[in-house]
Formats: structure tokens, sequence, C-alpha cells
């Protein structure tokens, strides 16, 4: 990050918090920084925040309120998920609605009397700050907007203005970019390039980037071709706003483009991604290899692109906004090609983590003969995890355009991701739009199928009525259409929901009906699946000798399909089945097997419940200080999570009373 000068505004910041700090304030201090995208409030306010980090002993917090993207501006109610979650709060217990999360987020921050340094950068507009406000006297809040946000006036803000660089400070900037010594060859036209670029510091990097693109120009045939540029240097001079500056320099460096860049450029502005790679603008661009690589790294030497990492690039927000300026009516098939390409891709990766599961997109079908995209499990995840704001921010705009088709494909294929990293507040917001597209589509079996993951979704964050209603809905749209699949995947879940609530006659109603569908439509996964669901329910209920049969009957079907995840995961039922039977070495075993098995699927949840069953069977042998290192350990692998998965493994250790050994946690199993 290049920092010049600025002396004054930092200094202004510094008495701000002094006289803020000497005073009898009983609220956070605020400073807004006004003025124009790319005239360097960002780097003024991360740097102070930076020099003073030893004034502020709880930390900072940083949030991008993306002010110069309108189509995907940050929401109070996202940012502050964030915030909690930052401050300790675990996600099952960051609240849904805004008001809950100020109430929640202003308590943390006044009874602990916290000193933080929060950072909201490119703000627009008052509402979108007032919530991320902290309760304790002892926080700063630094905001940059490009516009004045006058409005918050009445919550204490005292408001400094970042104009662009003075005359000698752009110098300054420029001779650090281009190098001292190619500088000093022509001082005058290094003076007279920053005059032009109005001293602003986005337009002197893409003046200097042009120069180091050629190094053998002298930096007087970059001044000539802007002076040649008459009718933009006079809408400089003639309006009073500077966003008209940035305008006609961007203007500038595109016309400097070939052809073919400045289109690449244009429809490249109309993603939604915050960062995207070659194959994704290939895919939006109809520009195939290598020339998509090189029209990309033009794009970079010209500083209208920023490259991530290899291969990974993005636009700063003006930039973008400037590139979104260029719109033609030919360009509206950016987003819904961007969808298709991360419904293909995230399919892909689905085929990896669960190869056989029923999907209603089509798009599982159209890869069927292609190799395997990922080595592991793992691998895919993480690339599902790595993409997952992009695809929620492409889902948003397709559904913005009205391209519901593909919104709901989009909403599920996340299933995997969701399932095994359980993002919980992003799986909610998705499926809330994923559900309205598949009924502007008039598709039934796809709204099902949405309303079944959203019930996972609740159930695992166990708020167990609105599971139940999610999947009553699955249940009867499916029966209406005739979908027995979904018909069958959501009695399943309503008899988890129903073992969850102790009401053990149901769940085996429910799980028997599954089962009956499963096998008359021919799907033995499904069939298996439902044989270890009636095995955990009799485990459940003590009755071990219905429970071995349907766990040993899964157990055999899932080694015949090869599926090794579900054959582990069947294997806790029947270890506590052995327990019981006082065959612990068994057991224990068993479990171990399982734990290797699952620890590489790269769910933290599904190997907690192997520690759970673990700490059961160390408790039937007496040894309660190994079931409460297994807890211990279980719980440390889900803080992150939230969700059911760590009230589970919370409530069984705290059952461990030290008197208390013979008693064991009734297995209330959720995976």
């Amino acid at each position: 990050m290049y920092f010049v000068s600025r002396l004054e505004e930092l200094a202004d910041l510094d008495q701000l918090i002094d006289e803020h700090r000497a005073g009898s304030e009983s609220r956070p201090g605020v400073a807004v920084l006004i003025g124009l995208g790319g005239v360097g409030k960002t780097a003024l306010a991360v740097t102070w925040a930076r020099n003073h980090a030893n004034r502020f002993r709880d930390g900072h917090l940083y949030a991008d309120l993306c002010g110069f993207s309108p189509d995907s501006t940050a929401t109070p109610t996202l940012v502050l998920a964030g915030f909690l979650r930052a401050l300790g709060v675990e996600p099952d217990q960051v609240p849904i609605t805004l008001a809950e999360q100020v109430g929640l987020y202003r308590t943390i921050t006044a009874t602990r009397r916290m000193m933080l340094v929060v950072v909201l950068d490119n703000a627009v507009s008052v509402q979108q700050v007032r919530p991320l406000i902290p309760a304790s006297a002892g926080c700063v809040v630094v905001v940059t907007s490009h516009r004045n946000l006058e409005g918050l006036f009445s919550d204490g803000a005292q408001f400094i203005e970042v104009p662009p660089l003075d005359q000698e400070h752009a110098e300054v900037l420029l001779t650090e970019l281009l190098g001292t010594e190619r500088a000093r060859k022509d001082v005058g036209a290094v003076a007279e390039l920053a005059h032009l670029c109005g001293c602003l510091p986005i337009a002197l990097l893409v003046a200097a980037a042009r120069l180091a693109s050629h190094p053998k120009w002298p930096v007087s045939r970059v001044v000539e071709q802007l002076r040649n540029e008459q009718a933009r240097l006079a809408a400089l001079d003639r309006f009073s706003g500077t966003e008209n500056q940035v305008t006609a320099v961007l203007d500038w460096a595109r016309n400097e483009l070939e052809p073919h860049v400045a289109e690449l450029y244009r429809l490249l502005g109309r993603l939604p991604v915050r960062e995207f790679g070659a194959d994704l603008a290939a895919a939006v661009t109809g520009v195939a290899e290598p020339r998509i690589t090189f029209a990309l790294q033009t794009l970079v030497d010209a500083s209208l692109l920023e490259e991530v990492h290899n291969d990974r690039y993005r636009f700063h927000d003006l930039v973008r906004l400037h590139a979104r300026t260029q719109r033609a009516h030919d360009d509206d098939h950016v987003v819904p090609r961007a969808a298709r390409w991360y419904l293909r891709e995230m399919t892909r990766a689905n085929l990896v983590v669960i190869p056989l599961r029923w999907r209603v997109s089509p798009m599982a079908d159209e890869l069927a003969d292609e190799p395997p995209a990922y080595a592991s499990d793992v691998d895919a995840l993480d690339w599902l995890t790595g993409e997952l704001p992009n695809v929620l921010a492409v889902l948003e705009d397709a559904f913005l355009d009205r391209h519901y088709e593909l919104v709901w494909q989009l909403c599920e294929a996340l299933w995997e991701l969701m399932l095994y990293r359980r993002p919980f507040a992003e799986w909610l917001r998705s499926h809330e739009l994923g559900i309205i597209a598949a009924q502007r589509c008039s598709d039934p079996v796809a709204e099902s199928r949405l309303h079944y993951q959203l019930g996972r979704a609740h159930l695992d964050l166990d708020q167990q009525d609105l599971a139940a209603r999610e999947n009553q809905l699955a249940v009867d749209l499916a029966q209406a259409a005739g979908d027995r699949r979904t018909e069958s995947a959501a009695l399943e879940q309503l008899g988890r929901i129903a073992q969850a609530r102790n009401d053990l006659d149901t769940a085996i109603e429910c799980f028997t009906a599954s089962l009956h569908l499963e096998d008359a439509l021919g799907i033995p996964r499904g069939v298996a699946a439902r044989h270890r669901r009636l095995g955990d329910a009799y485990v459940h209920a003590g009755r071990y000798d219905d429970a071995e049969l349907h766990l040993i009957i899964a157990q055999q079907m899932f080694a015949e399909l090869g599926s090794e995840k579900d054959e582990a995961r069947t294997a806790l039922g029947l270890a506590r089945i052995d327990a019981h039977r006082q065959r612990f070495d068994v057991a224990v075993e068993r479990l171990n097997r399982a734990r290797l098995v699952l620890n590489r699927s790269a769910s933290p949840a599904y190997e907690s419940d192997v520690l759970r069953a673990l700490a059961e069977v160390a408790v039937l042998n007496g040894n309660i200080e190994q079931a409460r290192s297994y807890l211990t350990e279980a719980i440390a692998l889900v803080s992150d999570l939230g969700g059911v998965s760590l009230a589970l493994a919370s409530a069984a250790l705290a059952k461990l009373a030290p008197a208390d050994e013979a008693e064991i946690p009734r297995n209330n199993d959720t995976a």
C-alpha cells in the first residue's frame, strides 16, 4: 500500500481521539473521512488504526461496506453477523434480525467496556453505518465514504475531509512509483503529470502504470497523451465534483486499451464477484485461453485490475463502477453465464463429496461421464468454501435479474458445502431466495427440495419447530407433485426431529415410511440410510436387538455401494450396542476406525459425533476422565461451527459430574 503525507488528516484523527478521551463522553468517538473514491481514505484509516493499535486493547474490526458497488452494498445484518462472531458469539447464537443483532452487539461492547477501533470502509448511507456503532465509550469508529454522511452528526460524529494530495506530495508519490532515477530525468514532466492527474492517487497510479509498462518512454510522452484529451481535461476543470476527474482518468486508461481488451473490461465490470480467475472471465466473455490471460494482464498493467495472487483478480470498487458505466444492451448475458459456470463447477465439486446423491438439477447428469474434478473431499470442500462469497453474490444478482431457474439450481448445489461446513447465515439467506425462485418457476419439485434443505439448517441449529415446518412443507409439495424422492428425504428429517424430541414412536414411523419409499424407488443408498436411521432410533430407545438388525443391514449395503463415510457413520450405532453389551474393546476399535474415515471427510461435526460416541463408551466402562477428554476435544472441534453438534457435546460434558459415573447421555444423533 502506497501512503505518503496525510500528516494533517492523521493529526485531525489524533486530536479527535484525544479530545474524546479527555472529555466526559458516554459514547464512542466517530470520525467520518469524506472524499472522492480513490483519494486514499482507506489507506488513511487503516494506517491510523495500525499506528494506534496499542491504544485499543481489544483490537480492531474492519468491514468493507461496498458503497461504490450499489448492486452489492453490504447490509448491516451481514456485517454485524461477522462482527458478533469476531467478538466471540457462537455462529448459532448470532440473531437473524437486525434489531436483535444490534442489541446483542451493543450489549457486548458496553458490558465488557471494550476498547476497539472499528473501520467501516466505503459506506454509502447513515442507515448502513449507524447499527455498526458500538456502545462502549472506549471505542472509536472511523468511517470512509464518498458521500457526506451528515446524519451521523447526531451520533457525535466529526467530519474530516480527505482531499487529493497537494502538488508536492503527488510528485513524491509519482517518484516512488516510477523510481527516483527515472523521475529525476524529467522533473518538469513529473510535476505536470501530477497536475494533469488532479493529484488524485488512483489517477497517478494509472499514469505511472502506463509508464512502467514502457520503461523506455520518457514521462513527457504520457504527459503529451493527456494533453491530447482536451475534452476530458476541460471537463475536469469544469465540474466541481471530484467524481468526474476519476471518470476522465479512467476513460483515458480505457481508451488506451486495444478494442477487445476494452470490451473485456466492460463485461467483467458486470460481474458481481469480489475476485475471479481467468476461467470465470473466459466463461462470461467468451474469450478463450491464452487470449484471456493476456487481456487480463493488460488490464493489470493499466492499473484497471488488481492481481490478488496468481490467476486471481479483482477490481477496485471505483474502477468497477466506471466499467459498469460502459454497459450496453448486449452484456445482460454476463450474470447468467457466471451462474451457469458456478453451477457446473460446484456440481463437479459436489460429485466428489457425495457422488450418489439425487439432484433435481440436470447438471449432474451432464457431468456423469467426466472424471473426478478433485483428488479428495477436502479439496472439493475447500474450493466450495473459498468461492462461497462469489456464489452468493452471483445468486443475488441472478435473482434480481430474474434468472430464477439458475437461482434455485445454484441454491440446491450449495447442499454439500452447507452439510459439511455449515455456514448458517449464508445457508438461510440463500435458501430464502432459492425458494422464491422455485415458486416463480412454478416448480414444486425444486421448491420441495429447497424447503427440505432449509429444514436441515434449522435442524442443525436446534430450531426444531422451524425445521418441522419446512420439512412438512417439503412433504406436502412433494406429495402433490408426485416427487417421492423428496417426500422420502423430508420424512426422514421429520423422523430425526421427532427423535430429538424423544418421540421415538413417531421417529420410527417416519423412518419406516421413508424406508418403504426408498425401496419402492429402487435406491439402495437410500434404503441403507433409512436402516441406519432406524437402528440409531432403536439404540436411543434401548431396543438393542432391533437396532443391531437394521444397523448390520445398513453397514453391509454401504460396503457394497462403496460408501465408506456412510459405513463409518453406521459404526457409531453398532459401537454403542457393543458398549451396552460390555464389549468395550470392540466398541472402541470400531469407533477409532470410523474416526479415521470421517476425519478425512473434512467435517468437524461428523468427527465430533464419533468423539461423543467414544465418550459414551468410556462412561459405560467407568472411565469418566477419558469421557471428559473426548467431549472436550469434540467441543473444540465444533466451537466455531456451533449448532446442535456443539450443544450435544456440551450437554454431555455437563452431565459428567464427578459422582455421576453410571448414567450415560442418551444418543440424540443428528448427523
